[in-house]
């Protein structure tokens, strides 16, 4: 991107020149430390008196004079961070409705009235609420009153600071390394789900829906909607499961953490915590009879932990403590733990792998072990308090998890052949 532009909202004119000031330096430094790279320039003297220049302009003057320009040191120098100011919320809407911006610097205090307003209704939080409604963007409060922010904002996506610490050097750059990361190169507001949505609705669309549009023109608005936005999931689920071949899916994607449903779901995991220990459990009612709520019980598998087969932490033993994990040890030990993952060991029939994430420990899905717990058909919920929902497998890996259930108490078996008779036939 040629320009990363930022816009600060806060009525004080010190903190806009605080922040010019602040990018200016971050441009001279992050072009000084980009160009000495591109031109293998590693004499430390040489690289101090291009840092001992006022400003990016000059440095640039300084590598031209020095004859060390090409296209690439161009196309650097014309790459910079920029910015505009506002005072009041009204400008700042005004402005995000006119231009793009990749980031914003928010104040809460933006009128003299807020001294004597509550903290959810101090003009920087009311503005903060607009802007999440409009745009999906990095953006940073930095106020004199870090503990007036709204509670109704997650501190983990917009952050908080005081105006004393970090420098605003800093939070430049911590804005630039935010809208870097995968949440707004793909949810921002210019990012790719944005604009795969733009051409599902421009080219799959029309041959999905509207040359078929008597097929929803009977049913409500609302339904209409419904079908739409489960076809739309269910269109980038199958886009973005296949590149020439099935892509090999990581194991956070596996689960949805927390589940926002209420109501029991089939494969919802659920934890039992009692005294000092704690247990999970996986639903495998069918999702028929939770749909008909035409049951009385919920049935749960327990999840073994990983240490509770012994099989698989055998193989796992012998990989980790295989001092080199390209040795023939390992790479059986690894063959073998591979066909765990994908529940293809002979040891694995009675069992269902699932991988540990962050929120969950993973283990076992035991077809074994199973228990029975009242179900309330008018809430949809357990009636035991002591089983708490936290998850659900996410639809991609529910099928497989269902069919092998059943398909473990289908198992009929046949009598054993007599091996001998069957080899003197084969002669």
């Amino acid at each position: 991107m040629s320009e990363f532009k930022i816009l600060l909202i806060d009525d004080e004119l010190e903190q806009e020149q605080q922040l010019k000031e602040a990018i200016d330096n971050f441009n001279k430094k992050d072009f000084i430390n980009k160009a000495v790279t591109i031109l293998g320039i590693i004499e430390e003297n040489k690289i101090a008196r291009l840092s001992m220049l006022d400003n990016k302009e000059e440095v640039y003057g300084k590598l031209k004079e020095d004859g060390n320009l090409n296209s690439e040191i161009d196309e650097l120098f014309n790459s910079s961070v920029v910015y505009k100011a506002v005072k009041t919320p009204e400008e700042a809407m005004v402005l995000l409705y006119k231009e793009n911006f990749h980031a914003l610097i928010v104040d809460l205090k933006l009128e003299s009235e807020d001294e004597r307003k509550d903290d959810e209704n101090y003009s920087g939080n009311i503005l903060l609420q607009n802007i999440i409604h409009k745009e999906i963007l990095p953006i940073i409060v930095r106020t004199g009153f870090p503990n007036k922010m709204t509670k109704k904002i997650n501190k983990n996506i917009i952050k908080c600071y005081s105006k004393e610490t970090p420098a605003l050097e800093e939070i430049v750059k911590e804005l630039i390394d935010y809208y870097k990361t995968s949440m707004f190169s793909i949810f921002g507001s210019r990012g790719k789900v944005d604009e795969y949505i733009k051409d599902f609705f421009w080219n799959i669309l029309p041959a999905c829906f509207i040359d078929k549009k008597e097929e929803l023109n009977g049913l409500d608005k609302e339904i209409q909607e419904k079908v739409i936005i489960r076809y739309v999931s269910s269109w980038f689920n199958n886009k973005y499961m296949f590149d020439k071949k099935y892509i090999d899916a990581e194991p956070i994607e596996m689960y949805m953490f927390p589940n926002s449903i209420e109501q029991v779901c089939n494969c919802d995991i659920y934890e039992r915590k009692y005294k000092e220990s704690c247990d999970y459990y996986i639903v495998l009612t069918p999702s028929c009879d939770l749909a008909n709520k035409k049951i009385d019980e919920v049935i749960l598998c327990k999840i073994k932990k990983y240490n509770e087969v012994p099989q698989f932490i055998e193989s796992l033993t012998k990989y980790n403590t295989e001092p080199s994990k390209t040795s023939k040890n390992a790479k059986k030990a690894k063959e073998s733990l591979t066909r765990w993952f994908r529940n293809a060991h002979t040891g694995s029939i009675r069992y269902h792998f699932l991988p540990k994430f962050s929120k969950f420990s993973g283990g076992f899905i035991d077809f074994r072990s199973i228990i029975s717990l009242k179900y309330d058909s008018k809430t949809g919920k357990i009636k035991n308090r002591y089983y708490k929902k936290i998850g659900v497998i996410t639809e991609s890996f529910k099928r497989d998890i269902v069919a092998r259930f059943s398909s473990y108490y289908h198992r009929q078996g046949q009598p054993e052949f007599n091996s001998d008779s069957v080899l003197s036939n084969l002669k």
